[in-house]
């Protein structure tokens, strides 16, 4: 089954400093312009309707740090290992 979709064509113009922070972030990324594009939108859509950490209550943020190293190590990343790396780096090691 082929399944077609439109995406809607946006036309605009961005000043020489914004057209330049794009690009970079677009080589940075190795994405086209258009998908860097696309994450800043979403990533700023996303940061808009989260909620403030200090609007949450202590339980909640409680809550959140335990998803946020949850999902850290569901990514792989030793979270204890990194702490030491940074305790190690403040300390001049």
């Amino acid at each position: 089954m082929i399944v077609r979709t439109t995406k809607p064509t946006n036309s605009f113009t961005l000043d020489a400093e914004t057209a330049q922070t794009l690009t970079a972030l677009a080589q940075q990324w190795q994405l086209s312009e258009e998908d860097a594009l696309r994450r800043v939108i979403q990533r700023a859509c996303r940061e808009a309707t989260a909620p403030e950490i200090e609007e949450l209550s202590p339980a909640e943020q409680r809550q959140a740090l335990t998803e946020l190293r949850a999902s850290l190590a569901a990514q792989g990343v030793d979270f204890d290992a990194w702490a030491r790396a940074a305790q190690a780096i403040r300390r001049g090691h």
